[in-house]
């Protein structure tokens, strides 16, 4: 009877091995992406509030897995399925790979969402068109990342910063690695922007309080900054844009954005210290949306701030919570093509996303 046992477990494992061995590379997980007609009438939400004219309204949340789309028509033979209940790796039984932390996010021409995530030293990849969902990580595509903090997109590639490695990443759009950028003279790079027209890479390097500027080739051509207090000068910068030939630099420690005029040199200087909303403690993610509106992330109060072009504060979105529409610590935020706001938020382990209604 024993040996009768341990002949059917050694058959079991077997035939294991050969399932298992087929699935060498990694699933294209099909997800939903969130749409307004999905939410809860409860999580309908807009902001201001009526009788205000809305402005905004909550989409649903990105996280990974959990935006999942059983595929009805893919289940898998009838043997394979058996030998994974059987061990108990049926869909039921397998935690979901979801977002940890996530930082920054950027969308390529095509409409991809990408997030750099260094709580699981990955890199998610959203493909909203083709109901598709990667991880690129060392696991999957051989990258070593650690700490992936910043991203952008180019015309043809995906650029990641690594906060402990001290270096950028350079990937195509399939997630290969081609080549790195800033090693031996990157300290600490966090935030990363890209000018599509003269093809400048800007990367906060925060630990030495300044903006490096490379080439695709990775070519340093100048740095901007130092540590210090006056226009132009840095307390810890983060995170970056590029818009319309400006660079927007959240400058977290001095409390404000600087917005520096590529073209004549001129600085703009948004924000300041203080408790009331509308004020910074942390400033840290900068987006601007199709009216020039510029968004910041308050990552210390747990609000997104709203700002005009001229830097006058409109309103905020948020509050400290983990219900729809509340943050705890955003970090990233970035706009598409549609005018949907994308905000990173950290500690929930979500990118929560809004459409931007118009007409500020």
């Amino acid at each position: 009877m024993v040996i009768n046992t341990i002949k059917f477990l050694l058959l079991v494992s077997t035939l294991l091995s050969v399932l298992m061995g087929c699935a060498t590379t990694p699933d294209k997980l099909l997800f939903s992406m969130p749409s307004s007609t999905q939410a809860q009438p409860e999580q309908q939400m807009i902001w201001p509030d009526p009788p205000q004219t809305p402005r905004y309204q909550y989409i649903g949340d990105l996280r990974g897995e959990s935006n999942l789309v059983k595929d009805e028509k893919k289940k898998g033979s009838l043997i394979s399925r058996f030998f994974s209940a059987l061990v108990g790796l049926d869909n039921e039984s397998i935690p979901l790979v979801d977002l940890i932390r996530p930082q920054q996010g950027t969308i390529d021409r095509q409409g991809r969402i990408y997030v750099a995530d260094p709580g699981k030293q990955a890199v998610y990849v959203f493909d909203e068109k083709v109901s598709e969902f990667f991880i690129w990580n060392e696991d999957t595509l051989n990258i070593p990342f650690k700490s992936p903090v910043g991203i952008v997109s180019t015309d043809d590639s995906i650029l990641v910063t690594d906060s402990e490695q001290g270096l950028v990443y350079i990937l195509n759009l399939q997630g290969q690695l081609q080549n790195t950028l800033g090693s031996g003279i990157l300290k600490r790079p966090t935030g990363i922007a890209f000018d599509p027209i003269q093809q400048r890479v800007f990367i906060s390097d925060t630990s030495e309080d300044n903006i490096k500027i490379f080439d695709l080739q990775g070519k340093l051509l100048s740095t901007i900054g130092s540590r210090g207090a006056q226009p132009g000068e840095f307390n810890r910068p983060t995170f970056l844009q590029f818009h319309k030939n400006k660079l927007y630099i959240a400058d977290s420690l001095n409390t404000r954005v600087q917005v520096i005029n590529q073209q004549n040199g001129n600085i703009q200087v948004i924000g300041e210290r203080g408790l009331y909303i509308g004020n910074f403690s942390r400033p840290k993610g900068i987006a601007i949306d199709s009216d020039d509106n510029i968004y910041v992330t308050e990552s210390y109060y747990d609000y997104v701030l709203i700002y005009n072009a001229e830097g006058e504060f409109l309103m905020s979105i948020g509050g400290s919570g983990d219900q729809p529409g509340e943050f705890s610590q955003p970090t990233g935020v970035w706009i598409d093509q549609q005018d949907r706001l994308f905000v990173s938020d950290m500690l929930n382990s979500r990118v929560s996303i809004f459409q931007y209604l118009g007409g500020q």
